[in-house]
């Protein structure tokens, strides 16, 4: 007999593949503040019943980011004057996951980016005229992550509430230095004269160093159909720096920084059609880069900032497939002050604080199968 009991299972099941991949691997956060990390964080079809054995799972995230903030203010004149920076990127993660006993996994990830960013080239008179707009673009694998995760509690003995806890790594298999072509101003020949150099560092697929990767997730079933959950990862980046030129005029931000990264989430998922499977989730989502890494150094060039978002979502269960579609809208943002920023006002004497573009809203989608 299919109990609303059963149901709600199926649904937390449903809903943990999409928070799985809700954390896009290689490249989280809003446009230009690229934030890499673990998975964020559930196994796939995992069950909060008795469950050994594989599933896999494919996530989708795509966002277009063109709004510029300094701090928390948005710069309105670049879009008025049509200088913004434009990020579109689309970011596909392939996970693949084995559960030991009902209180132990592990995932395998391979996140994969595919990235265009337009800007614009000016010339160098006083008003700083815009020439003209040009793109570069980057795809490829980026950061390959392996997590390990376990119940606290016996998931099998405790269904009403649990917290599982994860830690794995974060490989430096994704390309850190990809070039293309850049549109440049020669103020010599006042021609606009085409450069190769590397792009920027937020569609670059990887980040060029190890990351440890932590993770968390808790909830707390209040009925049959009403669930609470709380999520968050954070990757700890023990190197400073990796080697990748940014050809940047701060001559602090010469070289990119391998930054942290971090995501928090909470809220509450509600099973609208016990039958079907069918369900509904708001929550809350912070997400972003810190300026100073919890170990190890914080020095080259990075765009430390945050994103507060409202994520509303809804999730399908049928058998063995899970199904998932999260759209995180944007609340608040901040492109907070960074290492090189402070830098180089002090060696200034006048106070520097760079920008950032980020996005309004993004798209996840999830599709996870268990075998």
């Amino acid at each position: 007999m299919v109990t609303p009991s059963t149901h709600a299972f199926r649904f937390l099941r449903s809903a943990l593949a999409v928070f799985a991949l809700s954390h896009d691997s290689s490249a989280l956060a809003q446009g230009c503040v690229a934030a890499r990390s673990g998975s964020c964080f559930m196994v796939p079809g995992v069950e909060l019943q008795p469950a050994e054995g594989f599933s896999a799972a494919t996530g989708y995230r795509w966002l277009h980011s063109d709004r510029h903030f300094v701090g928390d203010v948005e710069q309105t004149q670049r879009q008025a004057e049509g200088s913004q920076v434009i990020n579109d990127s689309h970011f596909v993660d392939l996970s693949l996951a084995y559960a030991f006993t009902p209180r132990y996994s592990a995932t395998l990830t391979l996140p994969f980016s595919f990235n265009d960013r337009s800007q614009v080239v000016r010339s160098n008179d006083v008003a700083r005229t815009i020439l003209q707009r040009f793109s570069t673009q980057s795809a490829g694998l980026g950061d390959i992550r392996l997590t390990g995760a376990a119940w606290v509690i016996d998931p099998a003995s405790h269904p009403k509430w649990n917290v599982q806890l994860g830690l794995g790594v974060d490989a430096p298999t994704g390309q850190d230095d990809v070039r293309d072509t850049f549109q440049v101003y020669d103020a010599k020949t006042r021609q606009i004269v085409a450069r190769e150099r590397t792009v920027d560092q937020s569609i670059q697929p990887g980040d060029g160093g190890w990351g440890i990767v932590m993770e968390m997730y808790g909830y707390y079933r209040f009925t049959d159909q009403l669930n609470a959950y709380v999520n968050g990862a954070y990757t700890m980046t023990p190197e400073e720096k990796n080697g990748v030129p940014t050809y940047r005029s701060n001559p602090y931000e010469a070289i990119m920084s391998i930054a942290d990264t971090y995501l928090g989430r909470v809220g509450f998922d509600y099973v609208v059609m016990p039958s079907w499977g069918l369900s509904l989730s708001l929550g809350g989502r912070i997400e972003g880069v810190p300026a100073n890494d919890a170990i190890g150094g914080s020095d080259g060039f990075r765009r430390p900032g945050l994103s507060i978002a409202i994520e509303p979502g809804v999730g399908l269960t049928r058998g063995p497939w899970m199904f998932g579609v999260t759209a995180p809208v944007a609340l608040y943002r901040n492109r907070e002050v960074s290492v090189p920023d402070e830098q180089q006002s002090a060696a200034t004497g006048v106070a520097q604080h760079g920008d950032a573009a980020f996005a309004d809203f993004m798209i996840v989608a999830t599709v996870s199968r268990r075998f």
